[in-house]
């Protein structure tokens, strides 16, 4: 069983991520890959999700590029393979207990680097200029998306949205018990990509519920409602935030042991319903409120989906050059050592699980 998510995303405060929650579960042991572009990092994930995927997997994509693996997590046992390099830099706090550090930059030719240097340091700084371009756009549409959200949130009727929140969660867990308090896990199902805002498809067996909410803040105090009502009668969920406003934002939430998912659909992400649970917010904002900054509302969701084009479109870029970047990275690497020593990394991840069995 495998399941896909993202390892963090662009924000107005540039990467942001959570992963680190993952790595500092109790049980878990992390493997820290280190090394530049196009050194067999996102090839030895996937190596490994091909070796393993007999077990309940979560692999974790890339946002500059969705092709590329970040983090391979084999849930079931306890093990986590995942790129420790910028932007997402993490470091072993417990070398050898709870983490260890691999570093694949030891099968590269450091001289013929070095014949290229003047042209890599131009690419990664032009690399860097992109997504400083990124950012910037970010921030602006960003900015956009929070106007948006706080005009709705005055205009929600709060009163009316937190009653049907009860009956709803009622309906689907009618015989509610408060034994115990769930968990919050956050996990990124969306994030800013070359392909502008993407979503990752859930599993087909979950039972879904769609949100149709343009003005983000109605699905945003819903899934939170239910979040606390899911955690406090003992079910542990899954939230994943939307990173495209000033503050974070509810987008989608997963309710693992009653194989449930809420998701929000809007003029920025997107998403369109596949399912008939579909829930309308338009009932839940006062209509006239909402009209007196209509006008402006319209003007920010056009220049959203602007800017988010301008976005993507340097994103784009940004990742052209930095497969150029990597184009020398792998002309000086040893693949038949790197090779070996990833066959061997895996034996040895397999002989563990083993042990453990």
């Amino acid at each position: 069983m495998i399941q896909e998510y993202f390892l963090g995303g662009t924000s107005p405060e540039g990467f942001r991520s959570k992963f680190i929650e993952q790595i500092d579960r109790p049980g878990f042991y992390t493997y820290i890959l280190k090394g530049g572009p196009g050194t067999g990092k996102s090839t030895l994930m996937k190596k490994a999700a091909k070796r393993f995927d007999d077990h309940e997997l979560s692999l974790y994509r890339c946002s500059s590029d969705i092709n590329s693996l970040d983090a391979v997590v084999v849930e079931d046992e306890g093990i986590i393979i995942v790129d420790g390099t910028a932007p997402h830099v993490f470091e072993a706090a417990y070398p050898g207990v709870s983490q260890e550090v691999i570093n694949l930059g030891h099968f590269w030719n450091g001289s013929d680097l070095k014949a290229h240097a003047d042209t890599i340091r131009y690419c990664f700084d032009e690399n860097a200029k992109y997504h400083k371009r990124v950012r910037n756009y970010v921030e602006a549409f960003s900015a956009l998306n929070t106007d948006i959200f706080d005009h709705a949130r005055d205009c929600l009727d709060t009163y009316k949205l937190d009653a049907y929140a009860d009956r709803l969660f009622k309906k689907l867990v009618p015989h509610a018990s408060s034994g115990k308090t769930g968990k919050v896990q956050f996990r990124q199902l969306s994030a800013f990509t070359t392909e502008n805002y993407m979503t990752l498809p859930l599993r087909k067996e979950c039972c879904s519920y769609f949100l149709r909410d343009d003005c983000f803040a109605g699905s945003d105090r819903l899934l939170r409602i239910l979040t606390d009502k899911f955690t406090q009668s003992g079910f542990d969920v899954i939230v994943s935030e939307c990173n495209m406003f000033k503050y974070t934002v509810f987008e989608h939430i997963i309710v693992p042991k009653l194989d449930l998912f809420f998701t929000s659909g809007n003029f920025f992400n997107g998403l369109r319903p596949d399912s008939e649970s579909i829930i309308n917010f338009l009932r839940f904002y006062d209509k006239e409120r909402f009209d007196i900054k209509k006008q402006r509302v319209n003007f920010n969701k056009k220049a959203v989906l602007e800017l988010s084009e301008e976005a993507a479109s340097s994103l784009t870029t940004a990742l052209r050059i930095h497969d150029e970047l990597e184009r020398y990275y792998i002309n000086s690497i040893d693949f038949g050592k790197l090779g070996e020593m990833t066959e061997n990394l895996l034996d040895k991840i397999e002989f563990e699980m083993n042990k453990k069995d």
